[in-house]
């Protein structure tokens, strides 16, 4: 590894999590494996990412965002962890553009993590992968970092022909790019729209794209809509199915590298365990209509101490809305809350979340998530870490009438770990705990699984110790 590498891993990537990726076989028939991955749980594999059940013959898992070039803007990691009692194998086929594919098999232990560096198999501008498992019950995550600093994403379980990302940016010295990767055979033919400031645009040298077979393709969005703050994009595949993912660098004074894996559908609700506003810290909520009818929305806040009224808003056809929470008397500054955003007049919609931290913040960075889709008993996180670099929380949305129960597990060399201080421990009805896995257990790597007596919503915090770096992101439903 190059001493770059290793310098990011020791700081970030020790202190961050380590990101699962993917790959195809591609002696095999891939579009059956993902039919029997998804088999148990067909309706939520498609809202969010999911873990197979155990017992499924195999699954996949797809990543579509990073670079793959020593000190790049956005080095891919792949962190692949295996949730169940017995060994995994995964075959990981990385997607250079350009370039051609190339394919490595590495064993996953039970209860442990595997880790890939994109650059160490291919070298490229950009690359994606493809992780096929001789089973289920493992998780894969996508961890990128580069000059502007670092984030992670769950890969995505599941391919579509529609991907949808409620915001973005390519106001000046920022760049967005959207990754398309096709994961199957024949090729793909992808549209790109997109909603502005300015109204909806369709530029032409987005219609009709062309996503080879087992093949990746990059726009950059600022090529042809240029000098816009706030981007919403739709992907649709009119032949084919693909996977969508994003990466937004973003500039000094608060720069950052976010990747992000789009929305399989619009809909609701989307909860967001993790809320916070105060003194540097700008909490905004990004929603996003891609249809032809006015969205009717709910957005309601849970706060750690005392209530706030929701808020009854509309999102115009194939437009967008943005909430600042900063601007609103209801959300007090120095309080942590939840939020969740829901349709009432049955249009969905795509909600999306943006945090920036900076002076006098203790936090530097800006994170970006999109919400959970559905609430699960079962939650996994394949990177993590508590180190002097990394400071890791977990946050826990219960959205039901009843307690739940929740304890945290750790996975390490092939055991679990109940981590002490952390196990049963109560969610209130509509209500959230945030806990600082620091003051529990030192570990990296530390994936995690979160079980639960009733579902509730997950989210992992990670935040770099004494520099700028922040990221968010769901974890995966397990069965």
């Amino acid at each position: 590894m190059r001493s770059m590498s290793r310098r990011l891993i020791a700081i970030v990537a020790v202190a961050v999590l380590l990101v699962g990726g993917g790959m195809i076989d591609r002696r095999h028939d891939h579009s059956r494996r993902v039919v029997s991955a998804a088999a148990a749980e067909p309706a939520v594999a498609g809202l969010m990412p999911t873990a197979a059940p155990p017992e499924a013959l195999n699954s996949s898992w797809y990543c579509p965002a990073a670079t793959a070039a020593p000190n790049g803007s956005a080095d891919g990691l792949l962190v692949a962890f295996n949730t169940t009692d017995r060994p995994l194998t995964a075959q990981i086929a990385v997607v250079p553009s350009p370039g051609d594919t190339k394919t490595v098999t590495k064993p996953v232990g039970p209860h442990s993590t595997t880790n890939v560096w994109l650059h160490d198999v291919v070298n490229a501008p950009n690359a994606a992968a493809v992780v096929d498992f001789d089973g289920g019950g493992a998780v894969v995550d996508l961890f990128v970092i580069g000059p502007s600093g670092w984030d992670a994403s769950p890969c995505a379980s599941t391919a579509s022909q529609h991907w949808y990302f409620a915001t973005g940016s390519t106001d000046r010295d920022t760049t967005l790019s959207i990754s398309l990767l096709n994961p199957f055979p024949e090729d793909a033919i992808v549209d790109l729209s997109f909603a502005t400031d300015q109204g909806p645009s369709q530029p032409n040298e987005f219609q009709g794209v062309i996503v080879p077979g087992r093949g990746l393709t990059i726009v950059n969005v600022g090529d042809h809509v240029r000098r816009r703050v706030d981007v919403a994009t739709t992907v649709t595949a009119r032949a084919g199915r693909i996977v969508a993912g994003k990466i937004q660098t973003l500039p000094q004074p608060n720069p950052a590298n976010i990747v992000a894996l789009g929305a399989p559908s619009a809909g609701g609700p989307w909860m967001f365990p993790d809320g916070y506003i105060d003194a540097g810290i700008v909490e905004q909520y990004h929603l996003y209509n891609p249809n032809d009818r006015e969205a009717k929305v709910e957005m309601s806040f849970v706060l750690d101490q005392g209530s706030a009224e929701p808020f009854e808003l509309t999102v115009p056809p194939q437009g967008t809305l943005t909430l600042a929470a900063n601007d609103q008397p209801r959300i007090p500054k120095g309080m942590a809350h939840s939020a969740t955003v829901t349709s009432t007049n049955g249009v969905g919609v795509v909600a999306e979340m943006i945090l920036s931290a900076a002076k006098p913040a203790p936090r530097l960075g800006v994170g970006d998530v999109i919400g959970a889709r559905r609430s699960a008993r079962r939650w996994a996180f394949a990177a993590g870490a508590t180190n002097p670099a990394t400071d890791e929380w977990v946050v826990l949305m219960n959205p039901g009438s009843r307690p739940a129960t929740v304890s945290f597990v750790a996975a390490a060399e092939g055991q679990q770990i109940p981590i002490e201080g952390l196990q049963a421990m109560v969610v209130p009805p509509h209500g959230r705990i945030a806990t600082h896995l620091g003051d529990h257990i030192g570990r990296d790597p530390l994936p995690l699984v979160v079980e639960s007596s009733e579902p509730v919503a997950a989210e992992r915090d990670l935040y770099h110790v004494g520099g700028p770096g922040v990221s968010f992101a769901m974890g995966v439903p397990l069965a």
